[in-house]
């Protein structure tokens, strides 16, 4: 293997393992052909891409290029040349985002980012001055994002403006902390929602949280002082003083339904073990018949033909265009669709 760069490309960044799901989507909506160059990339080659984030990508990459690198292989000077390019042509603030997607490789990456750096600042005397927050760039809307990744090949890099990615954290793995008085992991994907949303909710705002049990969902809005209406049948296991907070109904979600006199919830929330034809009719009634201010709801895939039993769904979300569809970091086989709506 020679070691040499190659042309400029374009990558998607997606759930390891993931990369299937997101080629079909690619193929399927809009005829983009595209090949897995790693573990949680995919490689396409000539393609404009929409502007609004694909389902199933986590970031996007544009102008990537790779440079062959194996493991113990010192960083060559043409490497260190090639990604501080931008640099030499016009200085301009910038900031690293270190791409580990599967989690493997971290120590690895660090040291090859630390010795770019550490080279990239004897090329460029005053590159280290230049050096930003990544969240300061993406506030500003200016400079440029460095993503750099590791492969089993070798090194990928990308520099871009921050107006360009689909996320502002590396990789787009939006990593929440769990709660230890959280009943359930599940826990983890509403509080990434808010963080997608830009908001939390707020005091005193009513829920609906439908197949609530054991209540990782409902607990996140209890804790923030939200009155919380938990319908599921199965028991909550919240051991917390805000559960005072929570009217448990042992009902059936699928079948719940409002008072006729009722006001519109603020939120309506759902993680049901169902297929994507019922949370359709859950959308409809809470969405249509204007029942409900916010919504996230969680629609797990099928294994086989993922993509033909969401098409209703992407059908029904065109007349409401403020709601995203977005597969969390924290989502395993599922999407969740979340926004304002009737507000």
């Amino acid at each position: 293997m020679t070691s040499t760069l190659s042309s400029p490309f374009q990558l998607l960044c997606c759930r390891p393992s993931g990369e299937e799901l997101l080629q079909q989507e690619l193929e399927a909506r809009h005829g983009i052909f595209s090949n897995v160059a790693a573990s949680g990339f995919i490689q396409l080659e000539g393609h404009d891409l929409p502007a609004e984030p694909l389902i199933f990508e986590w970031q996007r990459l544009p102008n990537t290029r790779f440079f062959p690198l194996l493991k113990g292989e010192s960083v060559p000077e043409q490497l260190t040349e090639a990604v501080w390019t931008f640099f030499a042509e016009q200085p301009s603030p910038w900031a690293i985002h270190l791409l580990t997607v599967d989690d493997g490789g971290a120590s690895r990456l660090e040291g090859i980012a630390r010795e770019l750096t550490r080279r990239g600042n004897q090329l460029h005397p005053g590159l280290k001055k230049w050096e930003r927050k990544p969240g300061k760039l993406f506030k500003q809307q200016k400079g440029m994002i460095l993503q750099w990744a590791c492969t089993d090949r070798g090194f990928l890099f990308s520099s871009s403006s921050p107006t360009e990615l689909t996320a502002t954290e590396p990789g787009g793995r939006t990593r929440m902390k769990m709660d230890s008085r959280a009943p359930s992991r599940s826990y983890l994907k509403i509080e990434e929602a808010f963080v997608r949303l830009g908001r939390e909710p707020e005091a005193e705002q009513t829920v609906i949280d439908l197949g609530a049990a054991p209540g990782g969902w409902s607990f996140a809005f209890a804790k923030r002082g939200c009155q919380v209406t938990s319908i599921d049948n199965g028991p909550l296991k919240i051991d917390d003083a805000c559960i005072r907070r929570i009217e448990h109904l042992h009902r059936d979600g699928l079948t719940f339904q409002l008072g006729k006199l009722q006001p519109p919830v603020d939120w309506l929330v759902g993680d049901m073990l169902i297929p994507p034809g019922k949370v359709l009719g859950l959308l409809r009634y809470w969405v249509d018949g204007h029942h409900c201010k916010n919504i996230v709801m969680n629609v797990k895939l099928p294994q086989n033909n993922p993509l033909p039993a969401m098409e209703p769904i992407l059908e029904w979300m065109k007349r409401y265009p403020e709601l995203q569809v977005r597969q969390f970091y924290h989502d395993r086989r599922e999407v969740t669709i979340f926004g304002a709506v009737n507000s």
